[in-house]
């Protein structure tokens, strides 16, 4: 019985450390496309690459900082859980930008 608990809670520990390094790593890569954006715009470079890494960083930050505040839900305070939730909550209101855009465009120019 004991076993079997522990045996649980190291997987539970092992995917709070995959999520914990899955956020850190794709908010952090998120954040630097901002620059390299800027960059490649100012030396005339296509800029593409960047923005569909980045939507696919910030969409895969936002579920493993979630995944992240879950599997450690109940533990005492830490500053990884608030970076969770801050990667959480501007992930989540960038995405919310993209959508308004997306929804928002108007085509009626091009023809």
């Amino acid at each position: 019985m004991n076993q079997s608990k522990s045996t649980l809670a190291d997987s539970e520990k092992g995917n709070a450390s995959i999520a914990h390094s899955l956020f850190l790593g794709s908010g952090i890569y998120a954040l630097a496309c901002a620059p390299a954006i800027f960059l490649a715009e100012w030396l005339g470079w296509s800029q593409s690459f960047f923005h569909v890494t980045q939507l696919i960083a910030t969409i895969l930050c936002l579920f493993s900082a979630a995944c992240f505040l879950w599997n450690t839900q109940g533990k005492c305070f830490n500053w990884s859980r608030c970076f969770a939730f801050g990667a959480c909550v501007l992930s989540s209101l960038w995405l919310a930008f993209v959508l308004n855009v997306f929804l928002t465009l108007d085509f009626s120019a091009i023809d």
